[in-house]
């Protein structure tokens, strides 16, 4: 394979990887257009980005593993005419239950393209290159995750918000079209027997009740029925795929790559950066637009740095890794994030916007360095077991980035709550102390009260 091959060909994959990480978060800057749009509420609304949350962090695994058994080249074509082919239908949805229906089919192709591009640019430039092709692999997914916001908010300047989803239609035509020309097919040659349905089933099951159970849970309270449920069955149903796992001739998760230290510290520290990415993507973006009334273009150019910080703190990362190791980095990346987070809780509706760019900037430094784990472990698995590695450190961030959905915004809402009591029992104690007339207090009182009733 000629050079111009190669790089051609890993164009075409990383443009896969950046279309599938960036729809996790780049919906969330048009949601109360859709929820406009739709005249529909918030609760309704937000299930267009919860959905494609959930089918990646649930079909990752499986996706990554069938595409080991049965060759990547076939199911990334597979994943990207979903994805593309869903896009569209997401672009051309004609309501709320459509657009709903069809973000889960793009989120399954997400789910099937995003974890094997790792295997698959590896495969494309040899073993000896594992570090090279993961660290762009990294810098891609973790600019496209911090990018969503920006991008999002640019594209809601300019035009519809059916663009959002439009403008993956032409870029899955160009990575299909190189996946099918130039790419060659690569399987683990390993693996062997069919897929191992039981555990299929029980793995999309636990992941499934997990997921839905941290997302939701905000929504229908963390004592209702169905959440509660969700999360047992989740539990169980994890426990049973462990016990089904240790006793199938073919497993779909091979349980003993655990036992590679790298790979378990890798998911941790990715499962991190899924929980620190939502209080810069979509905790600010709501303060911006929902109290500091910006647009959405104001809040992307505001939020834009941690994707540029990212472009050089993940190449600068993987050098460093290089010469020290992971540890020492990824420890720097971690520890920057978690002040940049201590940073961020400090704005107010006064602080400066040059103060919020800067946390930002620290934000993603701490980012691109921790993302130097998703290098760290492919030097230390097997070179065909990077599919499923890539599909269990992917899947890990996703779910960090549910349960950050799922804490952060729930946080969120306990604080507008308190918030809107201490403003009307405020408003209600200085009609109180006025000099007026009891019937304009009284009048004074109901309108306040109705404020508040329509107001949530």
């Amino acid at each position: 394979m000629s050079r111009f091959v190669k790089g051609i060909s890993f164009i075409g994959l990383t443009i896969a990887m950046f279309m599938g990480t960036l729809d996790s978060t780049i919906v969330n800057i048009a949601l109360p257009k859709i929820m406009t749009y739709f005249n529909a509420s918030l609760t309704d609304a937000s299930w267009v980005a919860t959905i494609y949350t959930l089918a990646l962090a649930v079909f990752m695994i499986t996706g990554s593993k069938i595409a080991d058994r049965y060759g990547r080249k076939k199911i990334m074509l597979l994943g990207l005419a979903l994805f593309g082919g869903f896009s569209a239908a997401c672009m051309l949805a004609n309501s709320l239950t459509e657009l709903i229906v069809f973000r889960f089919f793009q989120g399954l192709g997400g789910a099937i393209i995003t974890p094997i591009v790792l295997p698959m640019g590896i495969e494309i430039f040899g073993k000896e290159k594992m570090s090279k092709v993961a660290s762009v692999v990294g810098a891609v997914t973790a600019l496209a995750a911090a990018g969503g916001p920006p991008i999002g908010g640019i594209i809601l300047e300019y035009a519809s918000w059916r663009w959002v989803f439009g403008i993956n239609v032409p870029l899955t035509i160009v990575s299909f079209f190189i996946a099918a020309v130039w790419i060659k097919e690569s399987y683990d040659e390993t693996l062997a027997g069919k897929i191992d349905l039981p555990g299929t089933l029980l793995l999309t099951l636990s992941l499934g009740g997990l997921t839905f159970g941290l997302l939701e849970g905000r929504q229908y309270g963390w004592n209702s029925g169905i959440i509660l449920g969700s999360l047992v069955v989740g539990l169980l149903a994890i426990i049973l795929f462990i016990f089904v796992e240790t006793r199938v001739k073919n497993p779909l998760l091979e349980l003993k790559l655990f036992r590679e230290k790298t790979l378990t510290a890798s998911s941790f520290v990715y499962f991190l950066t899924g929980f620190a990415l939502v209080s810069s993507t979509l905790i600010l973006n709501y303060f911006l637009q929902d109290v500091l009334n910006y647009t959405a273009l104001h809040a992307a150019l505001i939020i834009v740095p941690v994707s540029l910080t990212i472009m050089v703190a993940m190449p600068l990362g993987t050098k460093l890794f290089d010469q020290v190791g992971a540890v020492p980095v990824t420890f720097i990346g971690i520890l920057t994030m978690a002040i940049s987070l201590l940073l961020l809780s400090f704005i107010k509706t006064n602080t400066p916007k040059d103060v919020m760019v800067v946390f930002l900037i620290i934000n993603g430094i701490g980012f691109g360095f921790s993302s130097v784990s998703l290098v760290a472990f492919v030097k230390h698995l097997p070179k065909n077991k990077s599919g499923i590695g890539s599909g269990i450190v992917n899947a890990a961030r996703q779910i960090g980035t549910c349960l950050g959905i799922a804490i952060l915004v729930t946080v969120l809402n306990n604080n507008v709550n308190t918030a809107k009591q201490n403003i009307h029992q405020n408003a209600t104690g200085i009609i109180n102390q006025e000099k007026l007339s009891p019937r304009v207090k009284t009048t004074a009182r109901q309108q306040f009260n109705k404020v508040f009733a329509i107001s949530g």
